[in-house]
């Protein structure tokens, strides 16, 4: 497992996009932080997901690990992607990518990444 980045503030599901597979999440409390920061997995094909994170830790799981949680079956037929562990475990995102950005944006501003199609 190799750790991507982490954030000790909360997290929540803000948006995501059935029609172009891309899952937003999001931590933006103004009451206690002055930036929020959004995370982008874009061609997700699986997740299993909290609506809401106290902290957040993203790792990639190794081969073995993507087994274990998947099974052999659902791990061989995903031809490409990666598996994005959350909190070591306690969520998943198989998707193409992980990307974030920390701005002072609020939470009617729209995400850096653009607002994902197919939303309001």
């Amino acid at each position: 497992m190799r750790e991507i980045t982490s954030w000790n503030r909360p997290f929540q599901v803000w948006q995501y996009s059935a029609s172009h597979s891309t899952l937003l999440l999001r931590s933006h409390r103004p009451d206690l932080y002055d930036t929020r920061i959004d995370v982008l997995f874009p061609a997700v094909t699986l997740m299993h997901l909290k609506p809401s994170y106290r902290q957040l830790s993203i790792h990639e799981a190794n081969e073995q690990e993507r087994r274990e949680i998947l099974g052999d079956d659902t791990a061989l037929n995903l031809s490409h992607g990666l598996l994005f562990l959350l909190n070591d475990g306690e969520g998943y995102v198989h998707a193409a990518s992980c990307s974030w950005h920390q701005d002072e944006g609020d939470h009617r501003a729209p995400s850096r990444f653009g607002p994902l199609p197919g939303t309001a």
